[in-house]
């Protein structure tokens, strides 16, 4: 300790009276920025390495001999030189430039504190050595705060702030007289705050006098601009304000769960304070505000209102953080939480309930009421009384009409009584539902398609839909609005007397809905699988006898069943789709005509086995077991008829030794393996027409057609002659006809002559034969030596 401080004192005479209460009001702060940076006492953020704080008669940093005081100035310094510790040291500027004593009245009030912990010494950091002894033995000759005097006293600072005069009242009542007696500045401060309550209380006398409203809200603002906190200028002004009629309320209170969500207009620039009022208790409570956006309205969620209890809320305009005007009065408000997400939905006869209960709810009554309301006397149609964990109710046996369900929640007031909640309603319309489908088959037709039928549903439209999710399809019996449908399959239709098909492949649940209205009921079910058609059949005979298919593969099918008959002989075959892609299709049909048939065929089909009937029936592939009703399709039919084979040859005659031989007549020769006797769907193009047998024939259309003749085209001889045959004739018209030969001329006998007309071929000429008709593309055509057909 340097020479020459407190020479005339003495250390205890500069000591001087000694704090029990720091009385500023950023204590609060100051206390989380220091409790932040885990300092026992801001004190140790103020002095370095050989550095000590001198705090007796002032904030001094000692270096040496020297010392320095800690004004504002110093403090922001110190601040710009250490980030880290900024906020706190710009605070301690802040609270020096208010107030220059305040800063060694709050360093003293924790040091005190720390020193009078556990009745033992507290080490301490960066202090001056002596003045800490000095300090530590005047220290005990203060009293001694316990937890609740501490509170009070470090709460003191920000209650006279914000004129809450009440709260420093009662704060300076925990102190104690004592206390307040050994601290100097505790005593001013109990003595201005006795002129200001006395000024306050002489405010509420005179609004208690008064007789007119105006007068009374005038001194009730004087007594809340006096002591913010007066619980009688408070409910005062509330019950001043209050609101004749609910919906009249500028400030509104609604439930949400346990909260209550207040909103008010708002001007823009003005703050405002929120407090609850609860019947049955004195003090209002404050709530949070929200600082709302420019021109949004105001508002406040409260978290404190406690179930059971009838609650108004006010909020006050404020200027400079006191009451300033009137408050907004809200309408009474019963904390009594209602079930929330309140459903009705309808089914044949009943209506069903679902809410979702608020937590803690003692217990539910579902009651059930007219669509007009409660009756006379609060009696209802039904009503039930919900479990604990019950969500859902279901009202039977109710005639078609309106209602109205009401859900009503039991609630424990904080006296045990039970309150019931106003009641969440919500309305719901008993339908009148239709019939339900009773059966439901599906029969596939010989034509190829299913026809669907059933019984039930009298006066209904019946239709058949399909669920993308067959698993998430609702079961049988389940009412639905129209709209929560599936639409109907377009292709299927219910009772008709024409089988039907979809236009591709189709596998899956068919339900049948009876429909009345806006209301439907799911009826039984089927699982059809229908295969897709097979389009695009050709047919191409090779040199080996064998005919090869080419066709478009069905969507989804594994495998094709081809069938073929031959000379009154069928027989069939499977292919798979792999095998087709990967080797094609051929059948060792030979040169005789044949008819084919290729159909997809089900994955729910026997692969093996006789072959199966001519009908398109239904096919169980496993049996009993599966349940799948399969509908094989007519089958894509093609007519092949045999290799028929027409040659020519033109007869000649030399007249004379030294001329050339000339052309006298042409020699058709109609040669081929079992000639079919017709052609029903035209040679080599498919028929897809659906018949009971696709394989047997039809009636004849063309004379070449006849039983016991074969389907042959046309022959057509063409010549051109002179200047003309440099070239041999491309089509039929190019060039004078020589020789028609019709296919009946032709069918009639496998050799056929037709002598050419005279005076036509004299050299040079050029001839060529042309099949012609719907049978050319299913007859061969062999030329002779092209020697003979062009002559120079």
């Amino acid at each position: 300790m340097r020479r020459g401080f407190g020479e005339g004192l003495g250390l205890p005479g500069a000591l001087g009276s000694l704090p029990l209460a720091p009385i500023a009001p950023e204590y609060g702060e100051l206390m989380g920025l220091q409790y932040a940076a885990g300092l026992a006492h801001f004190g140790e953020v103020l002095v370095g390495d050989g550095e000590t704080l001198s705090f007796l008669d002032g904030l001094f940093v000692c270096v040496g001999n020297r010392r320095h005081h800690l004004g504002a100035a110093r403090l922001r310094a110190l601040a710009d030189a250490n980030p880290s510790r900024g906020p706190l040291l710009t605070l301690l500027a802040d609270i020096q430039t208010r107030d220059a004593s305040a800063l060694r009245r709050v360093l003293l009030h924790q040091l005190i504190g720390l020193l009078q912990e556990s009745g033992a010494r507290r080490k301490t950091s960066g202090l001056d050595p002596a003045e800490e002894v000095l300090l530590e033995q005047a220290v005990t000759t203060l009293p001694v705060l316990d937890a609740r005097q501490r509170k009070a006293a470090e709460s003191l600072g920000g209650l006279w702030q914000q004129r809450r005069l009440r709260a420093a009242a009662r704060a300076l009542d925990a102190l104690g007289p004592a206390v307040v007696r050994t601290d100097p500045a505790l005593s001013h401060l109990a003595s201005r705050l006795g002129r200001r309550l006395g000024r306050c209380d002489r405010s509420l006398a005179a609004a208690r006098a008064a007789r007119d409203a105006e007068p009374a809200r005038t001194h009730y603002l004087d007594a809340l601009r006096t002591a913010a906190d007066d619980d009688t200028a408070t409910r005062g002004l509330i019950m001043l304000e209050r609101p004749r009629r609910p919906e009249d309320a500028p400030l509104t209170a609604r439930l949400s769960g346990d909260r209550v969500l207040l909103a008010w207009p708002v001007p823009d620039g003005r703050s405002w304070r929120a407090v609850r009022l609860t019947r049955g208790t004195d003090r209002p409570a404050v709530v949070p505000v929200t600082t709302p956006a420019p021109g949004a309205r105001g508002g406040a969620v409260d978290h404190g209102a406690r179930r059971g209890t009838l609650v108004r809320y006010a909020v006050f305009p404020l200027l400079d953080g006191v009451p300033d005007g009137p408050p907004l009065v809200s309408a009474p408000l019963l904390v009594a939480p209602d079930t929330e997400d309140l459903t009705v939905t309808d089914a044949p006869a009943r209506l069903t309930a679902r809410w979702t209960r608020p937590p803690g709810t003692a217990r539910v009554t579902v009651l059930l009421h007219a669509a007009d309301g409660p009756e006379p006397g609060g009696k209802a149609l039904a009503r039930h009384d919900a479990g604990a964990h019950e969500d859902t109710y279901t009202f039977t046996g109710l005639l078609p009409g309106s209602y109205l369900v009401r859900v009503v929640c039991h609630h424990s007031s904080p006296e045990g009584r039970e309150v019931e909640s106003a009641g969440a309603r919500a309305a719901g319309v008993v339908h009148a539902w239709p019939e339900a489908v009773t059966a439901l088959t599906a029969a596939p037709d010989p034509e190829g398609g299913v026809r669907f039928a059933g019984g039930g549903a009298d006066g209904a439209e019946v239709r058949l839909v399909a669920w993308t999710d067959p698993a998430g399809a609702p079961p049988e019996g389940t009412g639905l609005s129209t709209d929560a449908l599936p639409a109907a399959l377009p292709w299927a239709a219910y009772g008709t007397a024409h089988p039907v098909a979809p236009p591709s492949a189709f596998t899956g649940l068919v339900v049948a809905v009876a429909v009345r209205g806006e209301r439907a009921l799911v009826g039984p079910a089927v699982r059809v699988d229908i295969p897709a058609p097979v389009t695009g059949l050709r047919g191409l005979r090779e040199h080996d006898g064998q005919v090869r298919l080419v066709f478009d593969w069905p969507d989804d099918a594994g495998s094709v069943e081809v069938e073929w008959e031959q000379a009154g002989a069928r027989d069939r075959s499977r292919v798979s789709r792999s095998r087709y892609l990967r080797e094609g299709l051929r059948l060792p049909i030979g040169p005789a005509a044949v008819r084919i048939g290729v159909r997809a065929a089900s994955r729910h089909e026997r692969p093996a086995g006789p072959p199966l009937p001519d009908s398109a029936a239904a096919v169980d592939a496993a049996g009993a077991a599966d349940p799948t009703v399969v509908v094989r399709r007519a089958p894509a039919v093609l007519d092949l008829p045999g290799d028929v084979v027409v040659s020519f040859r033109l007869v000649t005659r030399r007249r004379g030794l030294t001329r050339r031989a000339m052309p006298e007549a042409v020699e058709v020769t109609v040669t081929g393996a079992d000639l079919p006797g017709s052609s029903p769907a035209g040679a080599g193009t498919p028929d897809t027409a659906s018949r009971s047998d696709p394989f047997a024939p039809s009636a004849p259309s063309d004379p070449s057609d006849l039983p016991g003749l074969p389907g042959l085209p046309d022959l057509v001889l063409v010549g051109r002659a002179g200047d003309a045959a440099t070239a041999r004739p491309r089509h039929p018209e190019d060039g004078d006809v020589l020789v028609r030969l019709t296919g009946a001329e032709l069918a009639a006998s496998p050799r056929t002559v037709r002598e050419l007309p005279a005076g036509l071929l004299r050299p040079p000429y050029a001839l060529r034969a042309f099949l012609a008709g719907r049978h050319a593309g299913s007859v061969r055509l062999e030329e002779p030596a092209l020697s003979t057909l062009v002559v120079r």
